[in-house]
């Protein structure tokens, strides 16, 4: 019998199966989904045709697995945790099925530690904070739009764009870039597709853009990825404080894809600031994929913590990839 992982987000739905023993016998990868943005029928579509990918992998059936561990995106509020749980025992005939934001797994992949906080930035960004072994908060829909990773950067790159264009700041070259990423040359078009959501390719495609003009010092975009970090690093010196944590032992963890870009200004931004309140807090890099954060999930509701079962995990992890450095 085996154990399903699987991890959801806006750019891609990862499937794992996994032994009672901590084996990988299966990996599987699908598009990107969010019951929120795209409806329940395409998010668990992705999750069953990474999983069926997972399963041919391991060679093994569905009727195989006898659990399921999901950490998936914009699994935000108790019904819609509901929703997923249920939406998962349906369609994999199981009768234990755990839900999870998926920013929670991505914590999970980045450290064992009681007092925790991740700042998990992909296409979207959310964080989840743990105190004392427990889940205590995850920013769900909190999080305005600025920072929301990808997209945040894109639409901090559109509000600069329009102020360079009303005269407020100096030009740039983002003008140009975004106008001939979207087809679109004159500015009110351009503003007008991007309020009314109606872009003709992702606004979190424009990330991209401001971290390859960051590469050629342009001082607009260098400003957008500086005022990002600083932002999202309240979410941190936030935590500490509404918790009354001992930052000593408080461990902070990033990961997704945006924290994996080469440009270390983000980063670096990110760590100053929360080391201008906090300077003994230790910040890493998730080493781990969010996935094995579910994988461990799933072995720890097995019962008291199989450290063999882990550490054999985490050897297969590392031997399939499944790292982000």
């Amino acid at each position: 019998m085996a154990i399903l992982a699987l991890d959801q987000g806006q750019t891609k739905t990862v499937a794992l199966l996994l032994s009672k023993d901590g084996g990988i016998l299966g990996t599987g990868w699908a598009g990107g989904a969010s019951h929120f943005k795209d409806g329940l029928a395409k998010a668990s579509e992705k999750m069953q045709e990474a999983a069926e990918k997972a399963l041919a992998d391991a060679g093994l059936a569905q009727k195989e697995i006898e659990q399921v561990c999901g950490g998936i995106a914009a699994a935000n509020w108790p019904e819609e945790v509901e929703m997923l749980r249920a939406e998962l025992k349906r369609v994999f005939y199981v009768e234990k099925a755990d839900v999870v934001n998926d920013c929670v797994i991505a914590l999970r992949a980045g450290t064992d530690s009681d007092n925790a906080i991740v700042l998990c930035t992909g296409s979207g960004m959310n964080s989840a904070v743990f105190v004392n072994g427990k889940p205590e908060l995850v920013y769900n829909n909190y999080i305005d739009l600025c920072d929301q990773g990808s997209e945040g950067l894109g639409a901090r790159a559109f509000q600069t764009v329009f102020e360079s264009h009303m005269g407020c700041r100096p030009s740039t070259s983002l003008t140009g870039r975004l106008m001939d990423h979207f087809g679109i040359h004159e500015m009110d078009r351009l503003m007008l597709a991007f309020y009314r959501n109606r872009l003709p390719k992702p606004l979190k495609d424009v990330a991209q853009i401001v971290f390859e003009e960051a590469a050629h010092n342009e001082p607009a975009a260098l400003e957008i990825i500086y005022r990002f970090g600083k932002s999202i690093s309240r979410y941190v010196t936030g935590a500490v404080e509404r918790f009354g944590v001992d930052p000593a032992e408080f461990r902070v963890i990033l990961t997704g894809g945006v924290f994996k870009n080469e440009n270390p200004l983000l980063c670096e931004t990110v760590c100053s600031q929360i080391h201008r309140v906090y300077a003994n807090i230790r910040i890493e890099q998730a080493f781990y994929e969010p996935i094995i954060g579910a994988a461990f999930m799933a072995l720890d509701e097995l019962g008291p913590k199989n450290d063999d079962a882990h550490r054999r995990c985490k050897e297969e992890a590392r031997k399939r990839g499944l790292v982000r450095y």
